[in-house]
């Protein structure tokens, strides 16, 4: 949840400062540490003013799925229309290349597998088709940047290229409701 402290509102710049609230972490859900886009922007600073959507999270052992679509399938493949980074950040102060967790992440239309164990970015261009992205293991948190370059989150699934026996077990419902949803519509804000 965004901290809208009085102590923000009373300086002449603190509006441009936009923390979260962890001790309002709900259980299970995502422990979001920074979240901006336009939506978030427009409404907290100005309405004249507009932002890419970042969002940072982190990610804790046990967080990983264990039965059901997420953990056969993961995040489906899909599209966006704009630019995408996926920067995964291991927290281990003695070896930070050691992500501390097994990430399943496919590329392209053939699903060219890869594994990500090290710290890492990916650059995934506006309308290349990536995912399944399935978390396999976490060992220690490590945590997760998203940068998508345009204001608000938006994905075309392409359930074509999955083999038709995954491609059955997809719930088609529950991720069309990232088509066209800004993050701030999965995250519960404060005003």
């Amino acid at each position: 949840m965004i901290d809208t402290s009085e102590e923000k509102k009373q300086t002449k710049y603190g509006k441009y400062f936009i923390r979260y609230d962890t001790s309002k972490w709900r259980p299970g859900g995502v422990p979001v540490l920074i979240h901006l886009e336009d939506k978030i922007v427009r409404h907290f600073i100005s309405n004249e003013l507009s932002s890419n959507l970042y969002f940072v999270h982190w990610v804790f052992p046990g967080q990983e799925p264990r039965e059901g679509q997420m953990a056969l399938i993961g995040h489906p493949p899909h599209t966006h229309p704009y630019n995408e980074i996926l920067i995964h950040i291991g927290t281990d102060p003695n070896n930070p290349s050691d992500l501390g967790a097994e990430i399943e992440m496919y590329m392209g239309p053939e699903l060219e597998k890869h594994v990500i164990t090290q710290t890492c970015a990916v650059f995934i261009p506006a309308g290349f088709i990536h995912s399944p992205y399935r978390i396999k293991k976490v060992h220690r948190p490590y945590i997760t940047i998203m940068i998508i370059e345009g204001p608000e989150r938006q994905e075309e699934l392409h359930l074509e290229v999955l083999p038709e026996d995954l491609r059955q077990k997809v719930d088609v419902e529950f991720w069309k409701r990232f088509e066209r949803m800004p993050l701030s519509d999965m995250v519960p804000q404060d005003k």
